[in-house]
Order: structure tokens, then sequence, then C-alpha cells
């Protein structure tokens, strides 16, 4: 019973904070503060009364010493007065239910009183890393890592010593921490776990592979570990081992973020249909969720169902009427449908401040097409390339160059852009297209049939 009544002044605690920060009237303040200070008294109540409990307890076992289980007895160097223990008890009250400003408060007790208390020290670090207060926290954990003898407390310092590194975004001095922390106590899965995460994020994923297995060995349904080496593997175009490890982290958890990861792999394997399978598993889990009417109106138009795509964004915007990524492909399918005048009403919805990112350029340098303003629509496409922050982006731009290049019959410079476009974008299939067009003018028919089998596949 106490246990569930904890863990609901947990989740109580977790709703003031969340709400306590978006409260916008005075009312709302005022009634989470009450909420907050029932909270605390109880704690306090709480707390108090096991102090009498663990009084008791101790003058029971001065009585009567052998009612100790001695297999239970951590040894000490040291005595602990009362006050000390009294103090400790009360800081792991407060930490146990997420107070750590309170529970920091107690543990600086009992490090000034017991300075060779380790156990008090690091609760004390834990309080400051959990405040997010790194100086302090680092500087505790680095005093146990001089102070302890015994190798579980060095482990665990360096350890949070990675994580102090982490939260500071040094990847490559947590790397050293903990790898020192291994070398140490081997067996600990939530290492081998940070370690691999600090390694993919460096981009070094030959590295961080072997640590999420490790970390598999440890807990076999850590679907984290399962994501993050499915996404290794992705990222070095390994896609048996991506779909194994997508899945195995999907059956885990049914996460949505895992279902968008399958279909956004998917499109990375050209497997348009499956892609489409995945959004549209991920739309009927969370049908709030844009980014799945977004994937499912793209699946659809790639595969040539075009009002169907169209439909699908319509049901994404009468969720969320002024969502730009759904607004961008609405608007470059009706611009592909040769839609001009109604793609030109719904960009003047769009703010201005948007419309000067690189990908509404793409839209302006497309309606200038179907206008017939070519020089301008270069000068858009060269923006594009210019500014663009992804590879997808630039290859758009050269797309778009090409295109213009194509209508101003200049097939050749056309060609360049069109297969810089596909070494930029490998799965899209319109630069492709476009490149056996150009060579279809010049007469390469033999090298347009090559390319077109290619788009067929």
């Amino acid at each position: 019973m106490e246990q569930q009544w904890i863990e609901k002044l947990q989740q109580d605690l977790e709703t003031i904070e969340r709400e306590y920060s978006e409260a916008t009237t005075p009312q709302d303040r005022h009634r989470l503060r009450g909420e907050f200070q029932k909270i605390r008294v109880s704690c306090e109540e709480l707390l108090g009364s096991w102090i009498e409990l663990h009084d008791h307890i101790m003058r029971l076992l001065e009585l009567h010493p052998d009612l100790e289980d001695e297999e239970e007895v951590i040894s000490e160097d040291f005595w602990l007065s009362e006050g000390v223990v009294r103090a400790f008890r009360q800081g792991q009250g407060y930490y146990n239910l997420k107070l750590f400003l309170e529970a920091k408060k107690h543990f600086q007790q009992v490090v000034v009183e017991e300075p060779e208390f380790l156990l008090g020290r690091l609760y004390l670090a834990l309080s400051h890393f959990q405040e997010n207060q790194l100086d302090e926290a680092q500087r505790q954990f680095q005093l146990i890592v001089e102070m302890a003898d015994h190798e579980r407390f060095v482990a665990f310092a360096n350890h949070m010593l990675g994580c102090v590194a982490v939260r500071r975004k040094d990847d490559q001095k947590a790397i050293r921490y903990f790898r020192k922390a291994l070398s140490l106590i081997e067996d600990e899965g939530d290492t081998w776990f940070n370690l691999g995460a600090c390694y993919y994020r460096l981009g070094e994923y030959h590295e961080a592979i072997p640590c999420f297995y490790h970390s598999l060995l440890h807990d076999q349904d850590d679907w984290e570990s399962m994501f993050y080496l499915s996404s290794c593997y992705q990222k070095l175009k390994q896609w048996q081992n991506v779909t194994l490890w997508r899945l195995a982290a999907y059956v885990k958890t049914e996460s949505p973020e895992v279902m968008e990861s399958i279909a956004h792999d998917y499109e990375d394997m050209g497997d348009t249909r499956r892609a489409l399978g995945w959004y549209q598993k991920l739309q009927q889990r969370d049908p709030s969720r844009l980014s799945a009417y977004q994937g499912i109106a793209w699946s659809m138009w790639s595969l040539g169902h075009r009002e169907e795509a169209i439909t699908w964004l319509k049901k994404g915007l009468s969720l969320a009427p002024e969502n730009p990524d759904l607004l961008f492909t609405y608007i470059w399918i009706l611009l592909k449908k040769g839609s001009a005048e109604e793609a030109d009403r719904v960009l003047e919805k769009i703010p201005v401040e948007l419309t000067r990112q690189a990908k509404w350029l793409v839209v302006r340098s497309e309606l200038l097409i179907q206008r017939g303003a070519f020089g301008q629509a270069i000068a858009l496409a060269k923006k594009i390339i210019n500014t663009g922050r992804s590879k997808e982006l630039q290859g758009l731009g050269h797309y778009q160059q090409g295109r213009v290049l194509l209508e101003m019959s200049q097939p050749s410079k056309a060609l360049d852009h069109f297969r810089q476009a596909s070494r930029l974008c490998p799965n899209w299939r319109d630069p492709l297209f476009y490149e056996g067009v150009c060579h279809a003018i010049e007469g390469r028919f033999d090298v347009t049939r090559s390319l077109w089998k290619k788009i067929s596949l």
C-alpha cells in the first residue's frame, strides 16, 4: 500500500512540475502551490513517523543485538551518530520522492559531520546532479573517486562523471569516464549503454554497436539498445540488420517513434509500399500524429494515388491547419498536379518569415517555372543549393535548376543538375526520370531506357 501511495505522490509531483510552468492565471498557480504544500506536509509527516520507527528499531538493537541479521550488516570504519543517521534517512526519503532540493540539505549536513561517509557524499553528489548543478556534482563525484577504496564506489563515481560530461555535451570526455568505470566493474549495462550513445552521437557507429550488444546482455528487454543498434546499422546502410532491430524494438514497445523510424527506413531503402504500410499503422496507433498523415500522403503520391494523397493531407490539415510540413507537402503536390493558382492561394497564407526558408524557396521556384519566369527561378534554385542545410534540400535545388534549364532547351546543362540531385537524394526517382529525358532529347535512347528501367525496379 505504501509503495502505491509513494508512486501516487510522485505522479502528482510530476503533474505539478509539468503544469506549473505552463500555468497562465494566478488562480491556477495558487491551486498548484496548494497541492504542492499538501504533498510536502504529508511527506514530512511520513518522514517524521519513519524516523520514530527507525529510532525504536535502533533502541531495540541496543537492547538485543542478536536481533540483527549479521549477513545484512554493512561494515563501517567509523561510528555514525544518531543525528547523522537521522539526517541521512531523511535525505533518502526526500530523494526517493524526487524532492532533491530538500534531500540536498540533509545530505549536506551528513557530509559536514561525517566527511568520510561516502554513501552520504554520493547521495549529495546525486542530488546536485539531479538539480543540474554540474560543477558541484562533479566535485563531489571526483572526491569519491579519490577517497574510496571499494571498486563499486569508484566505478559508479566514474560512471556519474561520465553522465556529467554528457550533460555538458562533451562526449569524448564522457567516453574516458565510462571506459574507466567499465575497467573496474565490467557488468554494468547502464554504463555500456551510455558509452554506446556517446559513440553514436560522435558518428563512430562501429564502436557503438558492441556497446549496445553488451547492454543487451544485461537486459534482454532493453528496447532502447535495440533501437540504437538499428540506428547504427541504418547509418552504415546495413538494411537487413536495420529491419531486424527496428522490429525487435517495436515488439518490445509498440512505440510510435519506433514505428515512424521503421517507415523512414523503408523510404531510405526505396520500398515505398512498406513505408506506406507502417505510416498507416502509425496513424491507427496515434491518430493525432501529424507526421503519419504526411507520410501516408507522400507515399500515396509516389505510388500514383494522387487524389488519395490529397485527401490524407486535408485530413492532417484539419487537425493542424498551420502545420508547415503538411502545408509544404500539400502545396508541392498541388504544383505537381498543375494547380498553380490554388497553390499560390495557399502559399499566401504562409507567414512571410517561414517562406524565406530554403524548402519554401523550392515552392516559389516551382511557381516561377510554371509562370515562365525562368531567370528568377534559376536565381532561387541557386540560393537553395547555397543555403540548404541538408543534402535533401541541396538536391531539391539542383533538381529545380535542372527543370528550369530543361524548359529553356538546355538539356546538357540540365543533365548535370539532375545527376547532382540523384547523387544527393539517391532514393528519389524524379531526377532519374529527367536524366532520361535529357538523354532522349540528345538522341541517346539506350541510356534513357537503362535509366528508366531503374525507376521501374
